[in-house]
């Protein structure tokens, strides 16, 4: 199952749309996101990969936290 990580996948069953459930890290390098069919209850795993640099965790990246001096 593919799917893009600004979409919520179909449910290859059912059709409708699938809700995010969880996202947990994955292998180095991905994250694993569970999806659910709210409709006939079928759970997806997709793993999506990450780049630390291209991240919508923002705050880490624009935080208070600087190197000491």
């Amino acid at each position: 199952m593919t799917a893009s990580t600004k979409e919520r996948p179909m449910c290859p069953v059912c059709k409708h749309r699938m809700a995010l459930a969880r996202i947990s890290p994955g292998p180095r390098g991905f994250d694993e996101r569970t999806f659910e069919c709210s409709t006939c209850e079928r759970t997806e795993v997709v793993r999506f990969a990450v780049d630390p640099m291209q991240t919508d965790a923002v705050g880490w990246l624009a935080g208070e936290l600087k190197p000491p001096n």
